[in-house]
């Protein structure tokens, strides 16, 4: 995941137009969280709240969905589910990255 996340790093100050190296010092001895959720089925999926509406207030967010549907984004006030993708992770840019 380190490898990862300093990849994905280095492609997002190639597209903010700095040196993919730019961002490595600061992340390169990165401190990481995993955290792992896991949500049974539901006889009623309408009323369960997983960990409910939220920023990512990290720098960067990667995750693996299972075949289990949940995750969903907010885009310009409309909630879109995100279809889980086997062989793909879902990366979220935080609330840290967005200020700096």
């Amino acid at each position: 995941m380190s490898n990862l996340s300093l990849r994905i790093m280095e492609l997002l100050g190639m597209s903010l137009g700095v040196d993919k190296e730019y961002f490595r010092e600061l992340f390169e001895g990165n401190d990481s969280v995993m955290r792992l959720n896991y949500y049974p089925p539901c006889k009623n999926p309408d009323l369960a709240l997983g960990t409910g509406p939220h920023c990512d207030p990290t720098s960067l967010t990667i995750l693996h969905q299972d075949q289990v549907e949940g995750l969903q984004v907010l885009v310009d006030g409309t909630w879109h589910s995100v279809v889980p993708k086997e062989d793909a992770f879902v990366v979220n840019i935080g609330d840290t990255f967005m200020v700096g």
